[in-house]
């Protein structure tokens, strides 16, 4: 079913304003289009709110069903770009919301008829 998958997030209030401007350059040339050929993947997109680029960032991530994050996380060329990236970000600010669109294939699912 189709998913989307929202990480928010600030970067680390340590970062001086080169490391941002690198983390940014890295994030939008190397990690993104890694993250799109995960297959399952429909795209990867990248939203910043009042924070600048600095805070309130979302990542989101436009999946065919939840288990294309399941590969993405179990794909080992991508754990070095994702502990790089987690390095940046401050955990104790992060959440994560996974939702799935309804479809007629959803209704079908829940309701157990054909």
């Amino acid at each position: 079913m189709p998913t989307v998958y929202v990480r928010r997030m600030h970067l680390k209030e340590s970062l001086s304003d080169a490391d941002v401007a690198a983390y940014w350059k890295w994030t939008l040339e190397e990690v993104v289009p890694a993250l799109q050929k995960v297959p399952g993947i429909r795209s990867v997109k990248i939203y910043s709110g009042a924070g600048g680029l600095r805070a309130d960032i979302r990542y989101v991530f436009e999946m065919d069903d939840a288990g294309a994050y399941e590969r993405l996380l179990a794909d080992a060329q991508l754990r070095p770009l994702i502990a790089k990236t987690y390095a940046a970000w401050d955990m104790k600010t992060a959440s994560q919301l996974f939702v799935r669109e309804v479809t007629p294939e959803l209704l079908r699912a829940l309701s157990g008829s054909a």
